[in-house]
């Protein structure tokens, strides 16, 4: 498999890197990655997609603002769901494609279903991996969340990032997390996620102002209506072993997407791309019609 190409774009001032892999002029698939992940995450999966598609094609995946080699917002800022949107919509003018398909694992999976509600024409096909959003909250927990954000937030910028003494040991970190990621892809990911913090000792490249819980509680109601708006067919993915919290209104939020496909694969949690890269590669080649 051949490294990925580095790009970058300018979204009103802010670096958004972002990987490319396979033929330009093949089918074009955007891949989302998420929480405190980064685009080379993808790396495994993409080895699969390029081996099982017997057309070319052309994936592209960005690291979030704040994550992997893109830029950090700085003094004063946040991030926003709003935010991540805004630098995918960027992302896909630059390409300057009509119409792609888009993959996104977790809070990926929130961005591409915010994306493809917003524009529906602008997706031919929708995958969505662990991906149907967090679990809704009521209206009367706002204000609490709010609370929680305010005292959280304030200190932020004077927390430090964990520190680890070797890649080795950061990799060993991310497999007790991850029972079945194997020490190989650990330490791959440790590397491609971590930099040196100039004093000997590796921290990884995510903002520390992550950890801090977003103000902006999840709706059910709001994001019903963006899932009804969505008109292309959408593959729902889980893992057969996910310890993902159940969503009480799951059968709602399925309701509402008037052209889906639900799937398992098996021996994968959560990280799907990670354990079960081929059988995930193979429900997607499948699903682009490739």
């Amino acid at each position: 498999m051949q490294e990925p190409r580095d790009h970058s774009i300018d979204v009103r001032g802010l670096k958004i890197h972002y990987l490319e892999w396979g033929d330009p002029g093949g089918e074009p698939l955007i891949l989302i990655h998420g929480f405190l992940d980064h685009a080379r995450s993808w790396e495994p999966l993409v080895a699969w997609l390029q081996r099982k598609s017997p057309n070319p094609l052309w994936i592209i995946a960005p690291d979030c603002r704040g994550h992997g080699d893109s830029g950090w917002v700085g003094a004063g800022g946040y991030y926003h769901f709003a935010d991540y949107l805004l630098d995918l919509d960027s992302l896909i003018h630059a390409l300057a494609r009509p119409q792609i398909n888009l993959l996104g694992h977790s809070m990926g999976g929130t961005i591409s279903f915010l994306y493809t509600g917003t524009f529906p024409r602008s997706v031919k096909r929708l995958v969505l991996v662990e991906g149907l959003g967090p679990s809704g909250l009521a209206f009367a927990d706002a204000p609490q969340r709010m609370a929680k954000w305010l005292a959280e937030v304030k200190p932020s910028a004077h927390r430090k990032a964990r520190n680890y003494s070797s890649l080795r040991e950061a990799a060993q970190r991310l497999q007790r997390a991850h029972p079945r990621l194997k020490p190989e892809l650990a330490l791959k990911l440790a590397e491609w996620g971590m930099k040196e913090s100039g004093s000997g000792t590796w921290i990884w490249k995510f903002d520390p102002l992550h950890r801090s819980t977003a103000p902006q509680p999840f709706y059910t109601g709001q994001a019903l209506e963006f899932f009804r708006r969505i008109e292309c067919p959408v593959l729902l993915v889980q893992g057969k072993e996910s310890r993902q919290a159940p969503r009480p209104d799951l059968r709602e939020r399925l309701a509402a997407l008037a052209r889906h496909t639900r799937i398992e694969i098996p021996d994968a949690g959560h990280m799907i791309h990670h354990d079960n890269p081929e059988a995930l590669a193979q429900a997607v080649v499948e699903f682009l019609g490739h």
